[in-house]
């Protein structure tokens, strides 16, 4: 059956907005733009403006006692400025460089900094028409020179601001930037899975060894090192007795699980790599029995029951995901196994589908030219011009993770994808005499 509503999350080739041009914006909740660049905090970066603020209420009146309360809501909101404002500049960093060499990456600054670039940058498996190594150290490095610079000159300023005879609160603004500014340095240069640091490892082996897959598994393995060095660097500070050393050994062991799911993505990518969504689409397209959006979720059961004391034709089919259509015909959600089972038995008489199926524009659509790699990459976002409104519709979205209805040529329903069929893909592709996608070679 057509669709007569395209959705607006099907994959799409050229970024799908401009410098400058916010009609075409897909991130239009950006809080502001610098350089064409939208910028969004999240509700996590105003909390953390919010614990800063409080933060400095407590330390600024001790620091220098006697001050109006208007220098110190100054120095409070200066404070405030700086460490959201810094890490702005780090992200801005990043996305400036990147836009030279054909990238649009916007701007997200949440609760622990850029939560964006990386996801959105070129990784070891982008397409050949992706920049290559050399573009992507550059990228990566553009972050951590910006807030070492800005540490240089947060120094000299608090050295203007000393020599001038400031009040200890405008040295504490400086010095706060010259302090958040470093760590933004120093901490994005370590080797880590997700950091700047490690993001140059990879682009450099990459470079050296013009095999993207094996840069990869390089930088991941670099980032187990630099965890497992932390973790032994904070079990240290622990058995000295100082408390900090938890914070750290919780970072080398969080650091060493992310490098070891990097280095899987990396082996799954390569695995994928030149394979079409077209390929890995079971023979019958993965579509279930069709659902109704009008139906009740006992009445569902029941028709594809082939008997009343078990699940019958469901459990034959061994399909855990089933498509939800409306009144005309018009896919409206995704409605999947643990979704009808979270509804008690007692509610299920009076439960329609459409109340606890995923919403459409919840969803990501593909089409059957996709590569199996690009949509991967998309569902790892989720379906970001669509993201659910409300914390209940999040909930129902978390169901249907992982899955992709599959368009055809006429905007029909062709298929539908599960965690289950991209992972018997991978499985599959390992098998393949080469598994290692064609790298554009070091540029």
């Amino acid at each position: 059956m057509t669709m007569t509503r395209p959705p607006a999350n099907a994959p799409a080739g050229p970024p799908a907005w401009e410098p400058g041009d916010p009609g075409q914006d897909p991130f239009r909740r950006a809080s502001f733009r610098v350089a064409g660049i939208p910028v969004t905090l999240t509700p996590g970066a105003y909390l953390l403006g919010v614990l800063a603020a409080g933060f400095s209420a407590l330390t600024l009146p001790v620091l220098d006692p006697g001050r109006s309360v208007t220098a110190y809501l100054a120095a409070a909101a200066g404070l405030v400025i700086v460490l959201l404002g810094s890490m702005v500049a780090h992200e801005l960093a990043h996305s400036i460089v990147a836009r030279r060499y054909g990238l649009s990456v916007p701007v997200t600054v949440g609760l622990f900094g850029g939560l964006r670039h990386g996801r959105d940058l070129p990784g070891p498996a982008a397409e050949p028409e992706r920049p290559g190594p050399h573009a992507q150290w550059r990228i990566a490095a553009a972050g951590p020179l910006t807030s070492l610079l800005l540490a240089l000159a947060s120094a000299a300023a608090a050295v203007t601001l000393s020599a001038l005879g400031a009040g200890p609160l405008a040295g504490a603004v400086a010095a706060t930037a010259v302090w958040i500014n470093g760590l933004l340095a120093v901490a994005n240069l370590v080797p880590g899975a997700g950091l700047d640091g490690g993001r140059i490892v990879r682009a450099l082996a990459w470079a050296r060894s013009g095999d993207s897959t094996r840069a990869g598994l390089i930088a991941a393995r670099f980032g187990q090192v630099s965890g497992a060095i932390l973790t032994g660097a904070g079990v240290t500070a622990l058995a000295l007795g100082h408390l900090s050393g938890l914070w750290f050994g919780l970072m080398g062991l969080m650091m060493v699980a992310a490098s070891r799911g990097e280095a899987t993505q990396v082996r799954t990518s390569a695995a994928l790599a030149g394979i079409q969504v077209r390929d890995i689409l079971p023979p019958d397209g993965g579509l279930a029995p069709t659902a109704r959006g009008w139906q009740t979720v006992q009445d569902f059961l029941e028709l594809q029951s082939l008997d009343s004391d078990g699940p019958g034709q469901l459990a034959h089919l061994g399909t855990t995901a089933y498509p939800v259509r409306d009144f005309d015909g018009q896919l409206c959600g995704l409605v999947t196994l643990t979704q009808l089972l979270a509804v008690p038995g007692s509610q299920r008489a009076g439960t329609r589908l459409s109340q606890v199926a995923t919403p459409a524009a919840a969803l990501t659509f593909t089409t059957l030219d996709e590569p199996v790699t690009d949509l991967r990459a998309r569902l790892a976002r989720g379906p970001e011009q669509n993201r659910p409104a409300t914390p209940a519709s999040l909930h129902t979205a978390l169901h249907t993770a992982g899955h992709a209805l599959v368009l055809g040529p006429s905007g029909e329903l062709a298929g539908l994808l599960t965690p289950a069929d991209f992972a018997r893909a991978a499985q599959f592709g390992t098998l393949r005499p080469t598994t290692a996608g064609a790298d554009p070679g070091p540029r």
